[in-house]
């Protein structure tokens, strides 16, 4: 089933621009010995921003960067002041509401690719995913993921745990996921974003 099955297509009303994204600044640590290979890594916005709001909105459209991405930067287009989804989907998804997500991709670096990272920003999207649906009244809506490159993974991972937690509010995510977009995700493996596949695969989903 397509998008346009499931939003009603029409014009925009005009809303308010609400971001509940909390910029956290983040100090990316170094392994231990390994103070002299590199420059640090820079800081970033993680969790969930929002990039357009609607009040009666019956779909959530998440945005997931990629490696060393960036949850606004990744979206926005040179000599571009905000990012497209931003811009162009609203007109034409006016029951969408439209998010971007954002963590620690800048894995460039040694040690940085590992399962236990990939499974601690899964976790981080579920739960703070979940906060804000609840805050929006929203837990219950359609969501669709534009996952990008190592995101393609992060949300995978977080689907599993989803769909497996014991706790109903963290299942949400799982029941009201209808699609996921996968923009270049290296799910056979890739020299930067390397993980157990058996793990992520979504068998019977």
């Amino acid at each position: 089933m397509g998008l346009r099955a499931i939003i009603p297509w029409r014009k925009q009303h005009p809303t308010s621009k609400t971001s509940l994204g909390v910029h956290r600044q983040q100090e990316m640590s170094r392994d231990p010995g390994s103070s002299s290979q590199g420059p640090p890594a820079p800081s970033f916005p993680d969790g969930v921003e929002v990039l357009h709001d609607c009040r009666d909105a019956t779909i959530d459209i998440c945005f997931i960067h990629g490696l060393t991405g960036n949850r606004d930067s990744t979206w926005t287009a040179n000599g571009q002041s905000a990012p497209w989804p931003q811009t162009l989907l609203p007109p034409e998804l006016g029951k969408a509401r439209i998010l971007t997500y954002g963590y620690d991709a800048y894995i460039v670096r040694k040690s940085v690719a590992s399962i236990n990272g990939l499974s601690d920003h899964a976790k981080n999207l579920l739960n703070d995913l979940t906060t804000d649906r609840t805050r929006s009244n929203a837990s219950s809506r359609l969501l669709v993921f534009v996952a990008h490159s190592l995101a393609g993974l992060v949300c995978k991972e977080a689907m599993l745990l989803s769909r497996n937690n014991p706790e109903p509010h963290l299942r949400d995510i799982f029941n009201c996921t209808k699609c996921i977009a996968f923009m270049g995700t290296p799910h056979t493996g890739s020299w930067m974003a390397v993980g157990p596949q058996s793990r992520l695969r979504l068998s019977g989903w």
